[in-house]
């Protein structure tokens, strides 16, 4: 019965962690095609004015949330992944998720400080 307990507790002790994972892996599933896609044709290939309409749109608040999204989410979808490759190489972290946690947390709050408090 203890062991049970134990490993129930284990499971659901960082379900706000765990929710932003799977929210960044959906994210980034969906947003970052359309982002790789503008970054890298119609930016570049695009005349003046599409520049400037894209331009536009990123300096709105809307703009502002979405570069935060897509910034922050895919990493506290990917730094777990990257613990658990890690992991699979017998490489052990001290105080690994903490770290992992930590990081995330440190550059979420960077990019908000740089897209919000900065401008």
């Amino acid at each position: 019965m203890m062991k049970n307990q134990q490993s129930e507790n284990k499971q659901s002790n960082s379900t706000v962690a765990r929710g932003l994972f799977i929210l960044g892996g959906t994210w980034a599933a969906i947003f970052s095609p359309i982002v790789i896609i503008i970054m890298a044709y119609i930016i570049p290939f695009g005349n003046a004015l599409s520049r400037s309409y894209i331009l536009k749109l990123v300096n709105t608040d809307l703009g502002r949330v979405f570069l935060l999204l897509m910034i922050s989410l895919p990493i506290w979808f990917g730094l777990p992944k990257i613990l658990t490759i890690l992991n699979k190489f017998k490489i052990y972290p001290k105080r690994g998720k903490l770290l992992i946690y930590a990081l995330a947390l440190a550059w979420t709050a960077h990019a908000i400080f740089i897209l919000f408090v900065r401008v």
